[in-house]
Order: structure tokens, then sequence, then C-alpha cells
């Protein structure tokens, strides 16, 4: 493990309220609960706008696969807050094979998105035929 994957981490369970992961963890059956952490979306969304304006989120973009649902929410939430549309699309085609339930998939839209419709839509029509659930 390196630095950044051991100080997400160790920010991630600082934020952690188990009770919120049992019952978390129980709407997603195709995700390990001992894989979720804890964290409930107000505050993860919180620490990825914070972390982001730190500039040290793309070491974080890097690192895949993560080994915790939370820290693959939070590379959800940094590639939302790009401006730049062909760097989030990049990081989007990086990140997609690792969305691996219905949450993270709900909450990832990046939103320079919204003023490239027309030139992302053959992306999602290749994403669509890929016959990935997620």
């Amino acid at each position: 493990m390196n630095e950044i994957e051991k100080y997400i981490q160790e920010k991630l369970f600082e934020l952690q309220d188990e009770k919120y992961r049992d019952f978390h963890a129980a709407l997603m059956p195709t995700i390990d609960k001992e894989a979720v952490i804890g964290v409930r979306s107000p505050q993860l969304k919180k620490f990825a706008k914070e972390f982001y304006k730190s500039g040290d989120y793309e070491s974080f973009l890097k690192i895949l696969p993560h080994k915790y649902y939370e820290e693959n929410n939070l590379h959800a939430f940094l590639i939302e807050a790009i401006r730049d549309y062909g760097t989030a699309l990049a990081e989007t085609e990086k990140f997609l094979p690792y969305i691996d339930n219905w949450a993270t998939c709900d909450c990832f839209c990046p939103k320079v998105f919204a003023k490239h419709k027309a030139e992302l839509l053959p992306h999602i029509r290749r994403w669509l035929g890929t016959g990935e659930t997620y």
C-alpha cells in the first residue's frame, strides 16, 4: 500500500459509522460486507471536495482497483469534480471496469458531461454494448 492509499483509508475509517455500514452493506448483495467501511455519502462528498481542492487527488486516481466500496465512491466523486471534458472522459474510461455495484453506479455522474452530450453519446453506446451490468 502506498502513502496516498494509507492516507485515504485512515481518513475514511475516521468517518466510519458501523451501524450505517451494516445497514448499507445489506443493500448491496454483490459487495462483501468487509469491503464496506460505512461512511455516509454527505461526509464522503465533503471529503472528496476537500481532497480535490488539495490537488493530491490525481495520484489517488491512478490507483485501481480499490479495496473498499467508499474508495470507489471517492474515486467517482473526484472524477465528477474534473472540469475538463477530455480528462473526465479518460478517467471515466479507466474507472468503469471497477464499478461493481448499483450504489457506486448511481452516485457517479461527471458534471462536465452535461455540456458534451452529443460527443459523449458514442461512448455511452459503447459502454452499454459491453454487456456489463454496471
